[in-house]
């Protein structure tokens, strides 16, 4: 069996709708135990997938939520045996079935091509978690890949693979962390959030997120909000400390000319980094000094 790609389609700010993604992160911890497989987050932009597709490929997986009128969280697989043609390639085609039309309108659809979806019970809401069934069925959809691969005669490899992280490596994840919480802020979407959550954004697994949100609360940086069930949000000394990573990592893009401050003391007007931490701070409605 030559190369198999496995693409996760959906938008992980409608709660849902990245059923898709979801399985692409929980296979990345195992997808090393099988030769010659590719996992790829398609996300909403399916002409990726095709893009992809023109390095050759005998098997394409799909994994999305699937709407089939079943009850929230079950799991289907279909071998797809036939797909619609189209005129012309839309550039800016969203859903599995559009993009396998440009797969095949450019002639690199694979011999062999499934849909593992999963019937969603929330996707038109900003939702940052996949609703409990659908969680649920997150490894249920891996196991049935899995069984996808062997029936296709997959090689199953050995994973010797002993090597720990390196020192700076949870050092990063604080960092990570701070500034993915700083973003949920400033975007206007939440003031806490649960670890699961965290999570669907980050490439760790749940129970590496755990340990970084609880260095986090022992540091002061974090909290979890009493009678809140497993939600955490930054303290003031968190959110500060944030602001400056945020503004060390995106201090480039936020410099002089977009979005100074009125303030004429302020050194967001002559400090790139200054002006990402203006920046920053008042898209929370803020100011830094």
């Amino acid at each position: 069996m030559g190369r198999t790609l496995i693409a996760g389609f959906g938008n992980v700010l409608r709660g849902d709708d990245g059923f898709g993604v979801e399985v692409i992160r929980a296979m990345e911890q195992r997808v090393s135990r099988f030769n010659n497989v590719e996992l790829m987050e398609v996300g909403t932009g399916g002409i990726r997938m095709a893009q992809e597709l023109l390095t050759p490929c005998d098997c394409l997986i799909i994994v999305d939520a699937m709407t089939r009128d079943g009850a929230p969280g079950a799991v289907y697989v279909l071998d797809v045996e036939s797909v619609e043609r189209v005129q012309e390639v839309d550039m800016h085609v969203a859903i599995p079935s559009r993009a396998l039309s440009v797969a095949q309108a450019l002639g690199v659809l694979p011999p062999k091509v499934y849909m593992v979806g999963c019937e969603p019970q929330h996707v038109d809401d900003l939702r940052l978690e996949l609703s409990e069934p659908v969680r649920a069925a997150v490894g249920i959809a891996v196991q049935r890949i899995e069984e996808i691969l062997a029936s296709l005669g997959v090689k199953i490899m050995e994973n010797d693979s002993t090597a720990s992280e390196g020192p700076g490596s949870e050092i990063a994840r604080r960092d990570e962390m701070l500034e993915l919480f700083f973003w949920f802020e400033g975007e206007g979407m939440t003031s806490s959030a649960t670890i699961p959550a965290i999570t669907r954004f980050l490439v760790h697994p749940e129970e590496m997120v755990r340990k970084t949100i609880s260095d986090l609360t022992d540091r002061g940086l974090v909290v979890q909000l009493p009678g809140k069930s497993g939600e955490y949000r930054l303290t003031d000394i968190g959110r500060r400390e944030a602001g400056r990573r945020f503004a060390d990592e995106f201090a480039e893009l936020l410099g002089q000319g977009h979005g100074e401050c009125n303030d004429p003391t302020c050194d967001c007007h002559d400090n790139p980094a200054g002006a990402a931490e203006c920046h920053a701070a008042r898209a929370i409605g803020g100011h830094k000094h």
